[in-house]
């Protein structure tokens, strides 16, 4: 049996996101130990519709990290 999948709406996403790099922006490298897992999420799911490249565990990153991104 699969559980739902529960969708998160933009304007949810968009807060989280920003309320993270608020902490950071506020508070420097002590900010990045302050936000929740929903900041985190949240600031990942803004960064791969963006078309940055993911580098999983203990693999190199990749030599292009924004691959999909055509110069304009």
């Amino acid at each position: 049996m699969s559980l739902p999948v529960q969708t998160l709406p933009a304007a949810a996403i968009l807060a989280r996101a920003s309320a993270a790099i608020g902490k950071v922006d506020l508070w420097g490298k002590r900010g990045v130990t302050m936000l929740s897992v929903d900041e985190t999420e949240a600031m990942a799911l803004l960064l791969a519709p963006l078309g940055l490249a993911p580098t999983k565990p203990g693999c190199a990153p990749p030599a292009d990290f924004f691959p999909h991104v055509k110069d304009r």
